[in-house]
């Protein structure tokens, strides 16, 4: 995979945007399932999932992972297709449903330094996963390290309460396309909604796309969500957000709030914003990326420690994305930086 990837993986698959209005559909579509709800009261039952990843699941207790190593809920396995395979097999990945009932699950530990998609689930397809508090998470990884979901596609990730989280990414050949967060790492054609993440989240130099609440957001929408913590980057970084690295291609950001956040960037770091590092899209349909619409959304007590020559920092958005290799590769309108429109934003 190269650099860049959050742009090359839209451009090369041409989306429309249709593909935002199918993933809102999944949320539809998991409340017609009539299928049986397996019930989860326990650590063993829930590291049991993984042993039927179509299943419908709820849980019915608090559950305390007591520090030990978890092994994710789905995994991404490449399906071959997509720009370099990021499309996911979705026999590997969490296809049902996870309603946590309102319960916590504590003392999550999850990856590694060569940990890819991690998370207390690793990647989830056309699925729904929500209604949980997480508490005191430690999660590792080279790409797609989240606390709570490594790799969403076309899912629905909602009421998520993320407490005391931790992300931490190490260098590889593969980390320089980054995406780490808190909630979701990598979204694809997804949804976030109304979820809340008090975390800090760790990358080194040469790596991307990190938020409190997502990291690398691409079509994927986020409503309702606010976030608390810290980002500390190395030199080199790009795409840093409050709430996410990225919003490229979304559809909408709405009712999010950044507050109390730190992003520390080293030398050379671009993109970097109080809700979001960079995002939008072009306003032709026919490029299947929308401009992307912040509405209600507000910086509170957002500082930002970087270069004082960083390229694209901004209170609410950082920058639209442009990329020369892509622009090369694809002439107008990509040789334009993408285009994000902010209605009743505020920084305070």
């Amino acid at each position: 995979m190269k650099k860049h990837i959050t742009a090359l993986l839209c451009l090369s698959l041409t989306m429309s945007m249709s593909a935002i209005a199918g993933a809102e559909a999944v949320t539809e579509e998991m409340s017609e399932i009539t299928a049986e709800v397996i019930e989860i009261s326990s650590a063993e039952e829930l590291a049991a999932i993984n042993d039927n990843l179509s299943g419908n699941y709820v849980l019915a207790a608090d559950i305390d992972l007591a520090g030990e190593a978890w092994t994710p809920i789905g995994a991404f396995v490449s399906s071959g297709e997509g720009e370099e395979g990021e499309m996911p097999d979705e026999t590997a990945a969490f296809t049902g449903s996870f309603d946590g009932n309102g319960h916590t699950i504590s003392n999550l530990k999850v990856g590694g330094e060569d940990g890819i998609a991690v998370g207390l689930f690793g990647c989830i397809a056309n699925a729904s996963v929500g209604n949980f508090t997480l508490d005191q998470a430690v999660s590792e990884g080279t790409i797609m390290a989240a606390d709570a979901v490594g790799y969403a596609y076309f899912s629905q990730v909602s009421d998520v309460t993320l407490t005391n989280g931790t992300v931490t990414a190490y260098s590889s050949e593969l980390s320089g396309e980054g995406m780490y967060g808190g909630i979701v790492a990598a979204g694809m054609c997804s949804v976030i909604e109304n979820c809340t993440a008090q975390a800090d989240v760790v990358i080194p130099d040469n790596t991307a796309n990190a938020g409190i609440v997502g990291g690398g957001l691409e079509m994927t929408s986020v409503i309702g969500c606010t976030a608390e913590g810290t980002i500390s980057a190395g030199s080199d970084c790009y795409g840093l957000g409050g709430i996410s690295g990225c919003g490229f291609a979304a559809e909408e950001f709405t009712d999010c709030t950044a507050q109390n956040v730190t992003i520390t960037a080293g030398e050379g770091s671009r993109w970097i914003g109080g809700i979001t590092g960079y995002a939008g899209g072009y306003e032709a349909a026919e490029y299947g990326m929308p401009v992307t619409v912040f509405t209600n959304c507000t910086a509170s007590n957002v500082t930002v420690d970087a270069d004082e020559n960083a390229e694209g920092v901004g209170d609410i958005v950082g920058s639209g994305f442009f990329s020369e290799e892509v622009a090369e590769a694809m002439g107008a309108p990509f040789d334009q930086p993408t285009q994000f429109t902010l209605v009743d934003c505020a920084a305070q």
